[in-house]
Order: structure tokens, then sequence, then C-alpha cells
């Protein structure tokens, strides 16, 4: 029997169609070439194009290319605070550097991220620390980088204190008062 066998919908999302990560075939891609730049997404536009903030400080408007939309869009999820390849145009004539376009090259997942920052250490990734996503730190283990921290030690220890507080009274004695009996029916 064929193994991409369905009713409506379960072609579409076949095995065919699938990027294989898991044999580890994928390397991590890096720049080769002087027209292209590491960026970050800090707008959506809409229309295959987005705002990045590049590697040089310039802000560039990114043309998302066909083959990151449609199908190649499943393992190629462009957002706000995402890590991206970008290429200049070289060839078009642009007097205005912050109006220039570039293409979108390559997206990078959060591990990849991690594996390019150790990796590329000329540039400095602090720039695009301000488009990072929240919760999840893109590749940052650093504990004093992350925004919340749950503990509950503190309240509980102002907890206990404002109990002990309560029981123990000027003359050492504790006062219980007994409400009687309760009819159930009046609730």
């Amino acid at each position: 029997m064929v193994k991409n066998f369905g009713g409506k919908n379960s072609k579409k999302v076949g095995r065919k169609f699938v990027s294989n990560y898991s044999k580890g075939g994928n390397k991590l891609r890096l720049v080769d070439d002087e027209d292209e730049l590491y960026a970050c997404v800090y707008k959506m536009l809409g229309n295959g194009m987005c705002h990045v903030l590049c590697s040089d400080n310039v802000q560039r408007l990114c043309i998302i290319r066909n083959k990151f939309r449609g199908r190649g869009k499943r393992d190629n999820t462009i957002s706000p605070g995402a890590y991206v390849m970008i290429g200049k145009r070289s060839w078009e004539t642009n007097c205005d550097v912050t109006n220039s376009k570039c293409d979108l090259v390559e997206v990078y997942n959060t591990n990849e991220v991690k594996k390019l920052k150790d990796s590329v250490t000329d540039i400095d990734w602090n720039m695009f620390k301000q488009f990072d996503q929240p919760g999840t730190n893109a590749g940052d283990d650093d504990p004093e980088n992350e925004a919340f921290e749950f503990s509950n030690e503190e309240h509980n220890n102002d907890l206990e204190n404002s109990i002990l507080e309560q029981i123990k009274a000027e003359d050492g004695e504790v006062f219980l008062q007994d409400d009687g009996d309760m009819d159930f029916d009046d609730i």
C-alpha cells in the first residue's frame, strides 16, 4: 500500500516533503560571500517582506524568497526575533543605504543559533538582544539574562513569620474562636 494514503490533507504533509534533520546531514551554513550577512528580523510586514537589522548595523528590507514560503515554510518559520542570513543585492544601484533590499538565504532555529554564536566570534551578537523572542533566550543559558525567576522562598518565610506573630499573643495564649454549629440549609 502507498505510504501517503488517506483523505484530504495527508498527502500535503507526506514524508517526501519533510527535510530530514535526524540523520545529521544538514551542516550549519556560515557566511561564504562578501554579500552575505547575519541578521535578526525585527518586524514582519506581510507579502513576503520583513525588516531586518544586519550585522553591519544597517536596517534593510528583506524579501522572503519562495523557497521559504508555502510548502517550504514548515522548517523555516520566520517571526520577529528570528536569526537569518541575508544576501545583499550588489547588482542594484541604490543611493540610500537604509532603504536597500536584501534576499533571505537561510533561517536558523534555536539550536543552530547556539552553534552559530559559538563558531562566529567576530560579530557582536548583543546588538540582536533587543529583538530576541521572550522565553526562547535564543541560545543563552546564562541565568543572569533570564527575565523572570520563580521562587516561593521569600514569600514562604514572610508567611510563616506573620502566622507565628498572630499565634503568639502577649500572654503566650492561643485564642481560638468557636463559630458554633453551622446550618447547611442556610448556605
